[in-house]
């Protein structure tokens, strides 16, 4: 998962949650609520809850200045949000192989429901990708791609796919996505 910051008047700050260290994952825990596990607070980042999502930049920031509090990284609820990193596009894509095998209808028929991910995604290029392998017939992801351990909701050939990303990922960058 990726949490990207981005504030009205300045650079845009992406955090790759996969990058979190045990330590930090505690000091994660305790900011957000100390009874919740760290699966638990990636969860409530991945459904996009400002708390936790400004917990993990906080913690991923604060590498690179190690004198800011939390008190100093207080941004608009807005300006923060989670998207989906190469892994769990790769796990999503899984899924909706699956899904697209058990699929009626033409399979670029499919196409809008699966372009659905594309705003859910941190690097929408691999995204279309992938979407464009799957419509192909090409997916599973090929070997040098490993999928998450975690498994990500697929897509509804029908709906919107979930929002939910539930695996973690990130370090500070205003670079594209460079998780894979």
């Amino acid at each position: 998962m990726i949490i990207v910051h981005t504030p009205a008047d300045g650079t845009v700050e992406r955090y790759d949650v996969r990058s979190v260290r045990t330590s930090e994952a505690s000091i994660i825990t305790r900011l957000v609520a100390a009874d919740l596990s760290w699966p638990q607070i990636k969860a409530r980042a991945a459904d996009s809850d400002p708390e936790a999502m400004r917990a993990i930049a906080f913690v991923i920031r604060k590498r690179s200045q190690p004198s800011l509090r939390l008190d100093d990284f207080d941004p608009v609820a807005d300006e923060l949000e989670s998207l989906m990193d190469h892994q769990e596009i790769d796990t999503w894509a899984e899924i909706a192989a699956g899904q697209l095998a058990a699929f009626d209808g033409p399979v670029e028929a499919a196409r809008p429901a699966l372009a659905q991910i594309l705003d859910q995604a941190a690097d929408t290029d691999y995204a279309q990708a992938v979407i464009d392998r799957l419509l192909a017939g090409k997916f599973p992801a090929a070997p040098d791609e490993s999928p998450t351990d975690s498994p990500t909701p697929g897509p509804s050939l029908s709906s919107a796919p979930s929002t939910s990303a539930s695996s973690p990922t990130s370090s500070t960058s205003t670079g594209p996505d460079s998780t894979d």
